[in-house]
């Protein structure tokens, strides 16, 4: 009798058991975390990252690497710590739920809860914390400064007085409108459900006027703010700070401007002034040369748009155009692209920009229902007629590397429609870059999944381009200086190195593989990679499954392994 009432408590308190476990479903596994961001400070003492849940807010966590110190910060992320070591800088999220419930709502982007930003000086516990802010940027190799840009404040009123309300009712009135004339051009140009798909965008952005930008000294906790910042950048070493200001829409004797700040004097310079729009900003390490798009037609509503590149050097009452349309070095039909990136090498010494194709003006005589909109597909083309709709936006935005030579003065085409893809070598200061182009075999990706291509050196100076490797299957890798141009076979499956005149095999006494081993698909496997080059080119470091190996690029020593990681089954 007593075993049988064991056994009932037994059976009982199972049942309890089961009772409690909570099922495995969507509630459960939206709690479950991960770590996300990952930072380790210069100096090695502190660290922090993010613990994020599959919904919910995540958590910020900085600790100091001996774990005497721990703090929390509830929603923070997108962290960045301070060149000394001294400070960590992030934003925090507004609360999920909140963003969640705004969004079931249907609000608009600018109504959205917005993000504040978070600054702690480590090894302290006070945070502080400023709402309403867009972005922030540190200097990259330097100290005590950080500058963060504010939302717009959302007008609750009209300029009248009325109620929020009423401006809601007002809005809704006016989106009502417009879907109603979409609607009746739709049924009038044949398309009646929808828009029609191929209707070009827009060239002419609506104006945005740019919000405060506050430089805050980390060290003395000092703030200046500056009016209608649209864009902004420090240079690497923390001297000088870029803003770009735009005209306030409610105030016609402003204009749009680009400003330098002298961090360490303070002091404000309007570089230049006036024009329609500013963009694609670069300065040099040093922060002695700011280069940058403007566009500056008098006719606002031209119907082509022709950007410059402008230059300002330290010392300069003001920027001037360096290349536009006419400028000697540019082919005849290129213009500079708004399009292109602009950056300088590690030295200053050299300006890269895109250049791409003057686009013909539209013809304003015809109206828009009136037009024929034609697609025509040839067997040779490179793309299929819906790749090539599903990649115009891409398209209309291509552009090719060119180069200027700020001590010669002299600009030269890198990039073109044949050689679309040009890789820079020693940051840009290399004599040698590498163009690489599958032009006219890209329909068999379509079955291949990749393409054959060829690989060129090209040299800076002149422009010139000499074969490498013809329908090259693999990977390119450049050296350091751009001494040597290291390619991977995906059918030899080894390394081959171009010293300038030949091609060599220089992998071919490692008796390992050096590609994924465990590969399982119908495809090539793809190598476990390069590790890095040693200084001056001398050596190039390859990975096999567990080891690395010491390469010579010239093919004249063996290969060196420098790790014992294969015996043992341990990864390096």
């Amino acid at each position: 009798m007593k075993q049988f009432c064991i056994l009932i408590v037994a059976c009982l308190f199972t049942l309890s058991v089961a009772a409690q476990k909570k099922p495995l479903d969507h509630s459960v596994y939206d709690g479950w975390q991960s770590i996300g961001e990952k930072l380790i400070s210069n100096n090695g003492k502190w660290i922090v990252y993010s613990v994020t849940p599959q919904e919910g807010d995540a958590d910020l966590f900085i600790q100091s690497a001996s774990g005497d110190y721990k703090k929390q910060v509830a929603r923070g992320y997108d962290a960045q710590i301070t060149e000394d070591s001294r400070f960590v800088v992030f934003k925090i999220k507004p609360f999920y739920i909140d963003t969640r419930e705004a969004r079931i709502r249907k609000k608009k982007a600018d109504e959205l809860p917005k993000d504040s930003i978070g600054i702690l000086a480590l090894g302290s516990d006070t945070v502080f914390k400023k709402a309403m802010v867009r972005s922030f940027k540190l200097p990259a190799k330097a100290s005590g400064w950080v500058a963060y840009q504010k939302e717009k404040e959302p007008a609750s009123r009209s300029s009248n007085g009325a109620t929020q309300k009423t401006v809601d009712s007002l809005r809704k009135t006016i989106d009502s409108l417009v879907l109603l004339v979409t609607e009746i051009k739709n049924i009038k140009a044949g398309n009646k459900d929808e828009k029609d798909a191929d209707e070009e965008p827009s060239s002419a952005p609506a104006f945005i006027e740019g919000s405060d930008l506050v430089l805050r000294n980390l060290e003395k906790g000092s703030e200046r703010t500056f009016k209608r910042v649209r864009d902004y950048l420090f240079n690497e070493e923390g001297q000088k700070l870029v803003l770009h200001v735009t005209r306030s829409a409610k105030d016609s004797t402003t204009a749009n401007a680009v400003l330098v700040v002298d961090l360490a004097a303070g002091r404000v310079d309007t570089i230049i002034k006036g024009g329609n729009e500013f963009k694609n900003f670069a300065i040099t390490e040093d922060g002695r040369t700011v280069a940058f798009l403007a566009e500056r037609d008098t006719a606002a509503k031209t119907l082509q748009k022709f950007y410059g590149l402008y230059v300002y050097e330290s010392g300069s009452d003001s920027a001037r155009l360096f290349i536009d349309k006419n400028s000697v070095g540019m082919q005849l039909g290129m213009t500079v692209s708004e399009h292109g990136t602009i950056s300088f090498s590690k030295s200053g010494k050299r300006l890269f920009f895109g250049t791409a194709p003057i686009p013909p003006a539209k013809d304003t005589s015809l109206v828009d229902i009136d037009l024929v909109k034609l697609d025509i597909w040839h067997y040779n083309d490179d793309y299929l007629q819906t790749q090539q709709l599903s990649r115009l936006a891409t398209e209309l935005k291509r552009n090719y590397l060119a180069v200027y030579d700020l001590a010669e003065n002299k600009m030269e085409h890198l990039g073109s429609e044949v050689f679309p893809n040009i890789i820079q070598t020693d940051e840009g200061d290399g004599a040698i870059f590498i163009a690489v182009t599958d032009t006219g075999r890209r329909v068999e990706s379509q079955w291949t999944g990749t393409t054959k291509k060829d690989v060129y050196a090209v040299n800076v100076s002149s422009g010139k381009k000499l074969l490498v490797k013809k329908n090259h299957d693999g990977l390119v890798y450049p050296s350091a200086t751009g001494k040597y141009i290291l390619l991977y076979d995906h059918k030899v499956r080894q390394y081959l190195s171009w010293d300038g005149r030949t091609i060599k095999n220089i992998t071919s006494k490692i008796k390992v593989p050096l590609f994924n081993e465990e590969s399982d698909t119908p495809d090539d496997p793809n190598p476990y990679g390069v590790m890095g080059w040693h200084e001056g080119d001398s050596a190039v470091y390859v990975y096999d499954r567990y080891d690395i190996w010491k390469v010579d690029p010239a093919g004249i020593k063996n290969p060196l392994r420098i790790s014992q990681g294969r015996p043992s089954h341990t990864s390096y």
